[in-house]
This record gives C-alpha cells, structure tokens and sequence, in this order.
C-alpha cells in the first residue's frame, strides 16, 4: 500500500506555543508524532509505500524520514491542503491512504485501520457530534456526503482516507484541474474533489468508525496532553 503523509502545514492555531517546532515532532511518550506513526504504519505494513509533502521548517523534519519519498510545497505559508496534495500529485498513480500529520492513533487502531481491506474508505468518528467541524454523512454501510454545514452529518472527519486505483486518478485530474485555474485560498480544503468523488455511482466509500479506538487530532497546544491522555500505553 502506498501511504501520503501531509506535514506542510504551520498550525498556525497553535500560535507561538511550540516555539517554531512542527506539530509532527510534538513528543508522544518520547517519540515524535511522525516517528510513531511512521513505525505504526511499517509495524502493520512491512512493505508499506510512504510519501510525505513537507514544507513548514522541512529541514528539522527530514532526518525522521528513511525510506519515504518526500515533496515539498514551497508555497506552504500563502496555500492550502489541497495545495500540498497537488505538489504530491504523482503518488495518485496507484491506490494509497492519505494521512493527516497531525492525528495521534492508538495501536489497536493503526492495526485495524492500515490492513484495512476496503479499496475507498473515510475515517470518521461518530461519538463527535460537531456543527462547526468537517463531517460525514453515513447511510447504512455507505458514505453519502462529505464537507461543513450541513445537517444529518453522522460524525466529525478523522483526517484519513483511503482511494482504490480508480478513485486516485479522479482525484488527482480533479485536484489538478481545480489548481490549474489558480491556487487557491489558503483556508479552503478539498471539499468540492470529495463531494464529487462521494457523489459518483460507481465508487462505494466505505466509512471506518473510530469512535471504539483512542485517537486525537493536535489542532490547539491543550490537544497535546489530551493526545498523551488518550493513548497512554498504546
């Protein structure tokens, strides 16, 4: 399988709490983040495949990186996600899981998430019932929709999925079509690519609930000790 791991960004929210550091090498349990998750995802998948976008003070993160091939989003400062995924765009060659650098996973979930057998999957949660976050819609064993204020939503976004051969070329076309008319605005995200992906016929997401497991995403300097709270012997 082959895995992209988006670290460009600031984290801007966090302020001037870390001092510089990126969010990927905040310490969990005397590892950095980026480590641990690297050595989750080769632990479940020996012949793991892994690409990471850098950009934000890349040189401080590159020595954790053996064996990944890396890309760089100059335009870190002044672009989005949707941005960083584009300058990755030639990974979309094949099936691969695309990971936000910022989510804490326990073990027990890396090991289910990673060996994970649906070709198209998005990870959600639905014990976090949010208005103001990314949500998904769930009907049945299918996902519906995909994005920020609407209603029915069925749980808050994860920050994984998962795209089958198919769906990686239809992403990336998409992506590179929608950049190609001009970067755009830095607080945007891929929304519209999802919703049209979501919305093909032909293509079955599969949601992964990760409402059983302990995870957490680091978007504030207080996610941090719940993030060590949370996976604490995991």
């Amino acid at each position: 399988m082959r895995y992209l791991i988006l670290l460009a960004g600031i984290g801007k929210r966090m302020g001037s709490k870390l001092g510089g550091l990126p969010k990927c090498l905040i310490d969990i349990h005397g590892e950095p983040l980026i480590k641990r998750l690297l050595r989750q995802i080769r632990n479940n998948d020996p012949h793991a495949d892994i690409h990471v976008v850098l950009g934000y003070k890349n040189e401080m993160i590159l020595p954790f990186l053996d064996n990944c091939k890396i890309f760089i989003n100059p335009f870190f400062d002044i672009t989005c996600i949707s941005a960083s995924l584009w300058f990755a765009r030639s990974s979309f060659d094949q099936p691969l899981m695309i990971i936000h650098g910022d989510v804490v996973l326990s073990s027990e979930l890396a090991a289910d998430l990673f060996p994970a057998e649906a070709e198209l999957l998005i990870a959600y949660d639905s014990s976090i019932l949010d208005p103001k976050e990314i949500n998904i819609a769930v009907n049945d064993t299918r996902v519906t929709h995909f994005g920020v204020n609407f209603s029915g939503y069925s749980g808050v976004y994860a920050c994984v999925f998962k795209l089958s051969a198919d769906a990686a070329r239809m992403f990336a076309d998409l992506l590179d079509q929608r950049m190609r008319r001009g970067f755009n605005k830095p607080h945007t995200y891929y929304f519209s690519i999802m919703r049209k992906l979501i919305g093909n016929p032909d293509l079955e997401w599969i949601p992964f609930d990760f409402s059983r497991y302990r995870w957490k995403e680091i978007d504030h300097f207080e996610d941090i000790a719940i993030a060590r709270v949370k996976i604490r012997g995991q």
